[in-house]
């Protein structure tokens, strides 16, 4: 016969998250939801709560890398699991241009720790300015690696010559350490400002986003601060 309990669960907690009186879902009806487009057939109950009793929370589950989460699933459903954060990450990716003006402190902050504060490979990104601080444009120019902040000085010149931003920010990640830049950040930087300069493109500053916040390299010091466990 037939498993329906997979089916009758996903309805119950459907209904639940669309009823405005009934109480938030809990971490453990998420990752079941979650788990019941994974795994259509059978009660993901106790899959949920052994994931979260090995991961510590859901967020922990999504950012974790597929060949880990392998060692409770199948294979395809890994990487289907891994794939829901892959596209959140596209979503936030996709819209953050629109959502700020980086016209102070505070704003430029939020834009880069929503831009890069949760991946989980190093990313490195120049973003376009217009005259009034609005984005203009944004480029990812390399991922995986500075390599002396890696880019290649024709591809900044093209992004600048296509796009013709005012001024323009660099930034980039360490997905697993400080935001304190290295030595080979200072001279990735100081190779931005030399090209920009030539470009006649106001460099603004290059952030850097880690797991203790994220750091002006033109002021030399945090902008904002994450708190650390």
């Amino acid at each position: 016969m037939a498993d329906h309990s997979g089916a009758s669960n996903k309805g119950a907690l459907l209904e639940k998250l669309y009823d405005e009186d009934a109480e938030p879902l809990t971490s453990e009806e998420v990752t079941e939801l979650a788990l019941s487009y994974i795994l259509p057939r059978g009660d993901n109950s106790e899959l949920a709560r052994q994931l979260l009793e090995k991961y510590d929370c859901f967020s922990n589950i999504l950012m974790s890398d597929w060949l880990v989460l392998r060692e409770d699933m199948t294979e395809r459903a890994a990487k289907a699991l891994s794939m829901l954060f892959f596209v959140f990450e596209h979503y936030v990716e996709s819209g953050i241009d629109k959502r700020y003006k980086l016209d102070n402190d505070e704003n430029v902050a939020d834009f880069f720790e929503e831009l890069l504060r949760f991946k989980q490979i190093e990313e490195t990104f120049i973003i376009g300015l217009d005259a009034k601080g609005k984005i203009k444009s944004k480029h990812k120019l390399a991922s995986g690696g500075m390599k002396s902040v890696g880019v290649s000085t024709h591809d900044v010149a093209r992004f600048v010559a296509i796009t013709k931003p005012v001024s323009c920010y660099m930034c980039h990640n360490h997905p697993n350490g400080s935001a304190k830049p290295s030595e080979a950040d200072r001279k990735g930087n100081d190779l931005m400002m030399s090209l920009c300069k030539k470009l006649k493109v106001e460099f603004l500053d290059h952030v850097i986003v880690g797991v203790d916040g994220a750091f002006s390299m033109l002021r030399n010091k945090f902008l904002r601060q994450f708190g650390v466990n």
